[in-house]
């Protein structure tokens, strides 16, 4: 054409775009508001770790790694954040202390002070620091089923990163275990951190309430601390057999239902005791 490139210059596009995909402008002007400083700047919502990998540049973001140098040095000088080299609960992790050995290859694992194995189920507090592993074997304070899956190191590594600082990436076909590994992830922050809360996002109903169902499935969190938020909640196939929904309202009902039993235990002790009659 002899026009060349000065052809864009004589027409017009229009392109027609889904909603869920033309959200670029907010996802700019919220980074925009971020980094403008003050009470909501960047620098005092934002770790310092996660600024690289959110915005894409200025730094270097494997840095966003429980293992990296940075992120080391920033759990050790951050109050209430937990170094990598500490020692982690890991929960029902491992099925056996062959699973346990089995899920650190190269290093030496010593089971409570020694190398025999155990065909006992039961909880391990790991720390691992190089090629060493140190374990302590308790017992569950559970009777729950708790996880009956055989990790691979790389999915026991995962489940190391979810328990340390920094960002955990799971990639991986369909029917590779993330799910499992999210799910274990969950139940040990939920053990591990009683005192913190856990947000659980993801890009559908559907697989939030897979993930929300397995985390039900093992038993081992209590119900009454579960809230699912959305329209999805009357698709949870744990609806079924649960007494109470898992909205806000279900929620509060329950907490108030919750109540009502305690309060009627208290006056069956106080009768017991000759505390009161039973119309008080």
């Amino acid at each position: 054409s002899p026009l060349g490139t000065d052809v864009y210059d004589t027409f017009n596009l229009v392109v027609r775009r889904q909603g869920k995909e033309n959200n670029f402008k907010a996802v700019l002007e919220t980074i925009r508001g971020l980094m403008r400083g003050g009470a909501h700047s960047m620098y005092r919502s934002i770790p310092s770790w996660l600024m690289p990998v959110l915005l894409g540049y200025g730094g270097d973001p494997s840095a966003a790694s429980f293992l990296s140098p940075q992120m080391k040095s920033f759990a050790s000088k951050t109050a209430g954040v937990t170094s990598p080299n500490a020692a982690l609960d890991f929960g029902d992790t491992f099925l056996d202390d062959k699973h346990l050995k089995d899920s650190f290859p190269g290093c030496n694992v010593i089971v409570n002070g020694h190398q025999d194995s155990s065909s006992t189920r039961n909880n391990y507090r790991v720390k691992v620091t190089d090629d060493s592993v140190e374990a302590t074997a308790y017992t569950s304070p559970t009777t729950s089923s708790g996880n009956p899956i055989r990790f691979t190191p790389v999915q026991v590594q995962a489940i190391r990163s979810g328990l340390c600082p920094g960002l955990t990436t799971l990639i991986g076909p369909p029917g590779t275990g993330k799910t499992d590994v999210a799910c274990q992830i969950i139940a040990n922050l939920y053990h591990s951190f009683p005192t913190q809360r856990t947000v659980i996002v993801t890009h559908s109903n559907a697989a939030l309430n897979d993930l929300f169902d397995k985390v039900m499935a093992r038993g081992d969190v209590d119900e009454r601390y579960m809230l699912r938020l959305g329209a999805g909640e009357r698709n949870l196939s744990t609806t079924s057999s649960s007494s109470h929904d898992f909205t806000k309202p279900g929620r509060v009902a329950h907490i108030l239902s919750r109540r009502n039993d305690l309060l009627e235990k208290v006056q069956q002790l106080s009768e017991s005791l000759n505390l009161s009659s039973a119309a008080e």
